[in-house]
């Protein structure tokens, strides 16, 4: 009907009000609902989120956002409209909705710069241009592309820090640990809603009969929480409120929590937990990889990342993507460590080299084939990109 592609119309155009009208109009005409309709009003509060995830402003606090930051008000409209029409309510529908408390980007409490870009100017004279591999510049001038590493976060925002401690709310002189800290309201409210609206679905919101959350919920309220830098209370989900609910945290639900401690670089507690998943018997992936690489980038371990990814190849048989090869390099010849970039070169020749074998799965050997065929990681682009920050890349380097 016209309403229906209306509806899809302003869902995918993030017109939530104008969403949630069209369902009253079909609600009023006796349209008999249908699942997809339902899916168009919750796809409208994930479009209308897309200018936070993009433009977030971190420096103002959470109730001088955009309304849509908190969208418990329209998702319980939607509810209201499903029961009222005899629609039941199942978990997969419950997760889109729960997905918009995650999908409105990260808030200051989750972020940290740990690294600054500089360029320097070079004496044009000096600078050398070989094979048509050019080395930076800016405003057309050559430069020299260095990165300075800025301090670590606040001793409150690492996890492995604070383990144990007593921490005082600010403003007054209670002392709480972390995970009560964060579990106040006013910590995060938008976090608050997304936990009593995961918890009222528990015990039938809106009418409805409860239902039963599962890992995909949990995996969802726990990025809700990092988005929200309340890495505690991510962790708790984890360790204590799934195993309780009878539910075994997947690979997701652990890549998730890896992601957020690598935003803080906390690298103990990214090894514990990484430890964790292959003790319970997970593979690790290749946002897994990406996730450990970053934490250790981030505080400058380049070291430890090059080592990193190629134990996970030989031990796992997982690669991350290919930007984080990438990225490895330039961390490295930013901050002058050519040797180690070097080091990464030569396990990006051994992927060149691999052949598979019958133990090797299909997939496997499939990443492994487009691995080697990436234009990005070729012998050429390699070379390129050591110009680009004023090194070279020889042809001994190569084997």
């Amino acid at each position: 009907s016209l309403s229906l592609h209306m509806l899809e119309a302003n869902g995918k155009a993030g017109n939530v009000g104008r969403a949630v009208k069209l369902l009253s109009l079909r609600k009023s005409r006796g349209y008999p609902p249908k699942a997809v309709e339902f899916v168009y009003a919750i796809t409208a509060i994930e479009a209308a989120g897309l200018f936070l995830r993009r433009n977030r402003n971190v420096f103002l606090s959470e109730d001088k956002q955009p309304q849509i930051d908190d969208p418990t008000r329209w998702l319980d409209a939607i509810l209201l409209n499903m029961n009222q029409r005899d629609f039941t309510l199942t978990t997969k529908m419950a997760n889109q909705m729960l997905h918009t408390y995650a999908s409105t980007g990260k808030s200051g409490k989750s972020r940290h710069f740990f690294y600054r870009v500089v360029k320097q100017p070079l004496d044009e004279d000096n600078c050398k241009e070989e094979e048509n591999h050019e080395i930076a510049t800016f405003w057309n001038r050559p430069v020299k592309v260095k990165m300075h590493m800025r301090p670590p976060p606040p001793y409150h925002k690492i996890p492995s820090q604070v383990r144990g401690k007593l921490l005082r709310k600010p403003g007054t002189d209670i002392k709480q640990l972390k995970l009560e800290r964060e579990s106040d309201p006013d910590w995060s409210p938008v976090l608050t809603s997304a936990i009593s609206f995961a918890d009222s679905l528990k015990h039938g919101a809106c009418g409805h009969d409860p239902i039963e959350l599962d890992v995909y919920s949990y995996s969802i309220l726990m990025n809700a929480c990092i988005n929200r830098g309340s890495l505690w209370r991510a962790m708790h989900i984890l360790d204590e409120v799934m195993p309780a609910n009878g539910i075994e945290p997947d690979i997701v639900s652990y890549n998730i929590l890896l992601i957020g401690l690598a935003r803080v670089g906390d690298v103990p507690t990214m090894r514990d937990y990484f430890r964790q998943l292959i003790s319970d018997g997970l593979t690790p992936t290749k946002e897994t990889i990406e996730a450990v690489v970053d934490g250790l980038l981030n505080l400058g371990d380049v070291v430890s990342a090059v080592s990193f990814c190629q134990d996970s190849f030989n031990q796992y048989s997982v690669l991350p993507p290919y930007t984080t090869h990438i990225k490895i390099i330039e961390f490295s010849l930013a901050r002058g460590l050519v040797y180690e970039a070097k080091r990464h070169v030569f396990f990006i020749q051994q992927l060149w080299k691999w052949k598979p074998n019958k133990y090797h799965s299909e997939e496997f050997c499939k990443l492994m084939e487009l691995t080697q065929k990436n234009p990005n990681l070729s012998k050429e682009a390699l070379q390129k990109l050591f110009a680009y920050f004023g090194e070279k890349l020889e042809e001994s380097d190569f084997f």
